[in-house]
């Protein structure tokens, strides 16, 4: 019965425009982390191939839907989603800066990476792919007293025009980027990403970049 709920809530949130329809799956869709070409293999254009990152500002471009995989996600796990009152950016201090490392270490080497076919977003287990180890590490940051709202999902586009997901913690020193497939925390200005879309201070509510 839940499961039915769950699919048919996700029903009408596609017919009601709160989910990504498949013209907008080109930028949300499939978001893959790199080094699995069996899995996600997309055809490289030639303004790709001469792919020139997006400026790493952190000026939000006007409002985004949020990816449908990650709706869907909110649906069966509420809590993880739920707008939030908390600080929009965190002191930046090295016991964050420790903080952060622990957890993006921990949860780097606790998950396996492998290619997601349904494309399901979910926090913890033993393997999963980009967006899982994102999802992971923001939970676990919050349960360690990080403002959730600091702690942002974003998607992006690597230079290879592979989709990819990845954790933004916006410090008062900046954005810090944690990564599935990087094995430092870099800052944004670090990234060969072109940023596409960030979630906002509510993890429903998402923006362009």
């Amino acid at each position: 019965m839940k499961k039915f709920l769950i699919a048919a809530a996700a029903a009408t949130l596609m017919l009601t425009g709160g989910l990504t329809t498949n013209a907008d799956a080109g930028w949300f869709g499939n978001t893959r982390a790199l080094g699995d070409p069996e899995i996600y293999q997309p055809e490289v254009s030639r303004s790709e191939q001469r792919y020139q990152p997006r400026s790493n500002n952190s000026e939000a471009r006007g409002s985004s839907r949020a990816p449908r995989a990650y709706m869907i996600f909110c649906l069966r796990n509420p809590g993880e989603c739920k707008p939030t009152r908390s600080a929009n950016t965190v002191a930046y201090s090295p016991q964050l800066v420790a903080k952060l490392n622990r957890v993006n270490n921990e949860v780097n080497r606790a998950i396996n990476w492998t290619g997601d076919r349904g494309d399901v977003w979910r926090v913890g287990g033993s393997s999963g792919d980009c967006e899982d180890f994102a999802l992971t590490k923001r939970s676990k940051l919050i349960q360690l007293g990080v403002p959730a709202g600091a702690l942002r999902m974003a998607v992006v586009r690597t230079s290879k025009g592979e989709g990819h997901a990845v954790l933004v913690v916006k410090t008062s020193k900046g954005d810090l980027v944690l990564d599935n497939i990087k094995k430092t925390i870099v800052s944004r200005q670090q990234t060969d990403y072109r940023w596409i879309a960030i979630a906002s201070q509510n993890p429903s509510a998402w923006q362009k970049l």
